[in-house]
């Protein structure tokens, strides 16, 4: 009896250890999106989006003035701060930078379902 009790007991203990260590891996694996990364994310998928021909030339170069006006608000941010955003700002530039993402979606979208069935 003794040795089925250990066998169940270092299967618990084998089977806790690799959930913890998927645990860990998930944490480590996330990170936060910094600004900066995201306003690079968005303008790599502009650039995809119009070589994919799902934005059109007009609506790239719309959706970049929008990043330009961003990137604008916050140098204004940031010289009326001493050269950081605060947490007001930055949660501003999030608002902005979630609609824009949604606007781009959007379009990409929308020449998606416009196209035949291939």
């Amino acid at each position: 009896m003794n040795r089925l009790f250990l066998k169940q007991i270092s299967l618990g203990l084998a089977v806790a250890t690799a959930c913890s260590g998927l645990i860990f891996s998930g944490a480590e694996a996330r990170q936060k999106y910094t600004i900066t990364k995201r306003i690079n994310a968005l303008s790599w998928k502009i650039n995809a989006g119009q070589r994919a021909n799902e934005l059109t030339l007009k609506e790239a170069n719309s959706l970049r003035d929008d990043i330009a006006d961003i990137n604008n608000r916050i140098s204004r941010f940031k010289s009326h701060n001493g050269g950081k955003l605060s947490y007001a700002d930055e949660n501003k530039i999030e608002k902005d930078l979630n609609k824009l993402s949604l606007r781009v979606q959007k379009k990409e979208l929308s020449k998606r379902a416009a196209r035949p069935n291939e």
